[in-house]
């Protein structure tokens, strides 16, 4: 079995009021480390009014037979 990891998503969630939005910044980069995407997530958060709530890494693979 081959296993191939595409591009990720890396989403900021962010509280608005009573009421939550979602930022996503697409092609993330399997070999991004963890911590600098968490580096980039609070550097682009911090230049937003809305205040910060998670900040997620979503990947998906693809396995073929």
């Amino acid at each position: 079995m081959t296993v191939t990891e595409n591009p990720g998503i890396l989403e900021l969630i962010l509280a608005v009021g009573a009421t939550t939005r979602r930022e996503s910044i697409r092609n993330i980069r399997p070999a991004a480390l963890d911590q600098d995407l968490y580096d980039i997530g609070l550097a682009i958060a911090n230049l937003l009014t809305d205040t910060l709530s998670d900040i997620r890494r979503v990947s998906t693979k693809v396995y073929a037979a």
